[in-house]
């Protein structure tokens, strides 16, 4: 099984030179630096999707989901925001 794929995109020249100085200066390689970001992105997007279910739920299911420690849960993602 391939553990990588190839995908062919465009991206603005200005992001793309911003990309290159900063992969130099970094020492690291375009695809590294895009897969951190992808990977970031996707942690930021898993947060807040919880943050908004936890958001959604009425007080009674925030009281139960509070006795099984899920309220210092709620409070740790309210401090990073």
């Amino acid at each position: 099984m391939k553990n990588t794929s190839v995908f062919t995109t465009t991206i603005h020249p200005e992001l793309l030179l911003w990309l290159n100085d900063y992969a130099k200066k970094s020492s690291r390689t375009r695809r590294e630096l895009l897969e951190e970001s992808i990977r970031l992105y996707r942690e930021h997007v898993i947060k807040q999707n919880m943050k908004d279910d936890f958001a959604r739920i009425n007080a009674q299911e925030q009281e139960e989901l509070a006795e099984w420690g899920m309220q210092d849960y709620a409070e740790i993602l309210e401090a990073n925001d």
